[in-house]
């Protein structure tokens, strides 16, 4: 048991800090955000929890708020200064 813990967190560990140079510390952040979102997704999908009007309000927050830092959408439609 210790070393299957030992060897998912070197695994996990190892595969951050891999992203964390490939992509950045505001795009590694961002995952964050999706905890909560895959939290109840996957508790209305496997436990079949309740999906709640509150629940969708906030994923929709959460989403805009990602495509706000992020940033990509905002550059394309042209709407960014420079």
């Amino acid at each position: 048991m210790i070393a299957l813990g030992v060897l998912s967190t070197v695994l996990a560990y190892v595969l951050y800090f891999q992203i964390l140079s490939r992509a950045g510390a505001t795009n590694i952040a961002l995952v964050t955000l999706l905890v909560p979102v895959s939290a109840i997704f996957l508790g209305w999908l496997i436990l079949n929890e309740t999906l709640e009007f509150n629940h969708i309000v906030g994923m929709s927050l959460i989403a805009l708020g990602l495509l706000a830092i992020d940033g990509r959408i905002i550059k394309r439609r042209g709407i960014a200064g420079s």
